[in-house]
């Protein structure tokens, strides 16, 4: 086996120790954080994005700062890191306006500023969300609450969220943290007032049901009311239609009869236009049955009838 030579360690070490030195001097920021240099402990104002860099060996350090959405949950009884960016604290004991204790189970979600991250380091370091974030949070979430009383938290729920979120976003302004969202996961009330709040909402339910019976009630009557409104005017117009009907009726039976005088009429005048004293002689001459006429109708006397003597077979006259 062959040994190395001094002359070969001499060659050897420049180029481990190169080797190390470039192994020191580049690091990587990872998408969605960034990175801050320090020389000899001092931060850089410079952010370092996402991308491979170099540094000084043994002079200069990165301290990498995530810049992602973190989510703070406050709920339950024990405290737990889930995983990286999700942070389980105990959920928030406050009281209200009475004093009594009430329990907020609360998420807030939230994220670094990238260009502050120098700030955040030099601030409050890496742990910045016990240092900054949670106190703020327990803080509003108190003094809000504590401006309710418990029975009213229960009804105005969006109300109360709607206040935190404000709060807490004035308080965060300007710092290097930028809130995304809050939403209220649960409120524990007392038992003496959970007690009291079902009784109120079993009131209501009991008060919008009788409404609503009453709304059917009325409804109902309006119903009566439209079906003999409807069946009035069907009743009326039946009968105006049986009227009219027998106006119509009459009407066509007077003009039946005025229409059949009036052809009679006509009938009537052109028979008597038609009459002459020789189709009279000759009708009855037409008719006669060889006897004479014991009445005549005769002088300018209207209406005077005449009897005339009777003869007997031989055509004397009878006495």
């Amino acid at each position: 086996m062959n040994e190395l030579k001094p002359k070969h360690i001499f060659i050897f070490m420049p180029l481990l120790l190169l080797a190390i030195i470039i192994f020191n001097g580049v690091y990587t920021i990872n998408s969605g954080t960034v990175g801050v240099l320090s020389t000899f402990g001092k931060y850089s104002t410079e952010v370092q994005e996402p991308g491979l860099h170099f540094k000084l060996p043994f002079i200069q350090q990165i301290s990498v700062i995530d810049t992602k959405m973190q989510t703070a949950n406050y709920q339950g009884e024990r405290e737990k890191n889930l995983s990286e960016g999700l942070i389980t604290k105990p959920k928030i004991i406050v009281l209200d306006s009475k004093n009594l204790a009430i329990g907020i189970e609360i998420t807030v979600q939230y994220a670094p500023i990238p260009k502050e991250a120098q700030t955040i380091l030099v601030k409050y370091g890496k742990n910045y969300f016990e240092k900054l974030i949670n106190p703020i949070v327990r803080d509003v979430v108190r003094n809000v609450t504590g401006q309710y009383q418990a029975e009213e938290i229960a009804v105005k729920r969006t109300s109360l969220g709607n206040e935190i979120e404000i709060s807490l976003r004035e308080k965060l302004s300007g710092g290097p943290f930028r809130l995304n969202a809050i939403q209220i996961r649960n409120i524990e009330l007392p038992q003496i007032v959970r007690k009291k709040v079902e009784e109120v909402q079993l009131a209501k339910q009991e008060e919008q049901r009788l409404a609503m019976i009453e709304k059917q009630a009325m409804k109902n009557q309006r119903i009566k009311a439209i079906d003999a409104e409807t069946e009035k005017i069907i009743r009326v117009t039946q009968a105006n239609a049986n009227s009219e009907k027998q106006r119509i009726d009459a009407d066509a039976e007077a003009y039946k009869i005025i229409k059949e005088a009036t052809a009679l009429a006509k009938a009537n005048r052109e028979i008597a236009a038609s009459i002459t004293p020789q189709l009279i002689e000759y009708q009855a001459i037409k008719q006669w049955n060889g006897r004479y006429p014991t009445t005549l109708l005769g002088g300018n006397q209207a209406g005077l009838l005449l009897q005339l003597p009777t003869l007997d077979s031989k055509g004397a006259h009878a006495r």
